[in-house]
């Protein structure tokens, strides 16, 4: 019998988390990998994540406009605006909005709500059985109480895959769970008492991104030269079914 899945994705935290990775090897490089952010979620959870016959239904991404009042960079909020419509062409994809505010001393900005948005949605619909097995791309730790609720606190136990960008580390985010865990069951705070195996957590890499991306050629939208990845970037990781700079 198929499982129903439903992805939940920090928008934000999955872009500074994939972007800052690989900057550090850019220029030995030669070329960027920022374009690995161009990323078909639907495609992603699809390809990867969801067993064979399970149906993944709806795609939850949490953002916050980037306006011209809170932009960092020239032209920043276009760029945010450009993005926001390939990624709605993924179908299924809902967009909940948060906001952004100025940093101290107006300086910068901080992305408010969306942490709390998703910790809200994933627990909604796990109370209205929206999923049997929920997928969260984000590497916030502050989400981990939300995914332990969703796993063991609710009144059916349900399977979450963490999905953390590729700047996380799996073992340190599985040692911040059990401790939150073994508090909560002390408490009496756990419905069910399954394992750690209730949980599975997974690091994204390079083979993973480079094979669900979104097409650069979407009819009305176009993917910009600064999203696009090398050719020879492509044929080494992408099989050639899922390379992007193919049309349909």
């Amino acid at each position: 019998m198929s499982r129903k899945a439903a992805l939940y994705v920090d928008g934000f935290n999955f872009y500074y988390g994939v972007r800052n990775h690989y900057k550090a090897e850019q220029e030995a490089r030669g070329y960027s990998l920022s374009g690995l952010c161009w990323c078909d979620f639907r495609a992603l959870a699809e390809r990867h994540f969801v067993k064979p016959g399970d149906v993944l239904g709806p795609i939850r991404y949490f953002t916050a406009p980037v306006t011209e009042g809170v932009e960092s960079t020239l032209e920043e909020h276009e760029r945010y605006e450009l993005w926001l419509s390939a990624a709605r062409t993924i179908p299924g994809l809902e967009v909940i909005h948060g906001f952004h505010r100025k940093g101290a001393n107006g300086k910068g900005r901080e992305e408010k709500e969306s942490d709390v948005n998703l910790a809200v949605e994933l627990l909604l619909d796990g109370l209205a059985g929206v999923y049997d097995h929920a997928i969260v791309l984000s590497g916030d730790a502050d989400q981990i109480p939300a995914i332990l609720a969703a796993a063991l606190r609710q009144p059916q136990p349900r399977c979450i895959t963490a999905l953390l960008p590729p700047s996380q580390d799996k073992d340190d985010w599985k040692k911040h769970y059990c401790h939150l865990a073994s508090q909560v069951k002390e408490r009496g705070g756990l419905r069910h008492q399954q394992a750690l195996n209730q949980i599975q957590v997974a690091v994204l890499n390079e083979e993973i991104l480079a094979n669900s991306l979104l097409r650069y050629d979407l009819g009305a939208v176009r993917a910009p030269e600064y999203w696009r990845l090398p050719g020879h970037f492509l044929s080494k990781h992408c099989r050639a079914v899922h390379r992007p700079d193919q049309r349909m």
